[in-house]
């Protein structure tokens, strides 16, 4: 039986961090990124956690923000990710495994 939370047993490979743990809920807010208050399992956020990985969520989170707003002030649940994904591998953000 694996204890899932002993870290130590847990190995696998790298993930991507999905967009949508640093968006609130719509019917909430539509102008609001929140990179520090993740939406992550106990798992997962002993990953997220780290300082290298709060710096690439805060520098996604600026980056979707100034996408939004470039875009008419539109919500943020709304960035076209394939648009941000092109645009954080433009300023040198590893997103692909």
């Amino acid at each position: 039986m694996l204890n899932e939370g002993d870290f130590e047993l847990y190995g696998g490979p790298p993930g991507q961090i999905p967009y949508r743990v640093i968006t609130p809920v719509r019917a909430e807010a539509t102008n609001l990124l929140a990179p520090v208050p993740l939406s992550a399992t106990h798992m997962g956020y002993g990953t997220l956690r780290l300082e290298p990985q709060y710096m690439i969520i805060g520098q996604s989170a600026g980056i979707a923000l100034a996408q939004a707003l470039k875009n008419g002030r539109q919500a943020v649940q709304d960035v076209d990710i394939a648009v941000l994904q092109a645009r954080l591998r433009a300023v040198g953000q590893k997103i692909d495994m």
